[in-house]
């Protein structure tokens, strides 16, 4: 929803997704959940990769527990080549460093947009890292006390480009 604060859960997110919590679902899912900073989509995106992070989702999940009795799934993703853009409501495009952003991450150095810069090509080091990283926000999720664990792997995010050919094609081509 892109209104998190350096990863971290806030009041507009316990209002929205109480709101949900509250609408008779069997199931909430707490969606685009970074798992490094590097990981997010956009500045703005929620995280599971630092303690204030995991604080911060527990108070929510504790809140969400308090008014419903709905389950509770987080989604766990990187978002590789397409980290480190602008909200959509902003255009979307991917940012640069002077403008809040970084260096985002992927399998090659293809960039998301013919007309934005590449993403540095990741190196062992980096797929063991974010493998690594993976692992420590599935343990925080736990320990924050949700139901179910998604990982995200598809919409050409960072584990898509992986597994997909068209993950690895320019939206032009």
């Amino acid at each position: 929803q892109y209104s998190a604060q350096d990863g971290v859960a806030n009041a507009w997110h316990s209002a929205h997704l109480g709101t949900l919590a509250l609408s008779g679902a069997g199931l909430l899912c707490v969606e685009a959940t970074a798992v490094s900073p590097e990981g997010r989509i956009t500045p703005g995106c929620l995280g599971l990769y630092s303690d204030e992070n995991t604080a911060a989702m527990k108070q929510l999940v504790a809140t969400l527990r308090a008014a419903s009795g709905v389950k509770l799934m987080v989604q766990i993703g990187h978002a590789g080549r397409k980290a480190s853009s602008a909200a959509p409501w902003n255009g979307g495009a991917l940012l640069s460093p002077s403008e809040g952003g970084w260096q985002a991450i992927a399998p090659s150095a293809l960039p998301h947009k013919p007309e934005e810069a590449p993403p540095k090509a990741m190196t062992r080091a980096d797929i063991e890292r974010v493998t690594a990283d993976f692992v420590t926000a599935a343990k925080r999720a736990k320990a924050v006390g949700f139901d179910a664990i998604e990982v995200h792997a598809a919409h050409g995010y960072l584990l898509h480009e992986f597994q997909s050919p068209l993950a690895n094609v320019r939206d032009d081509e």
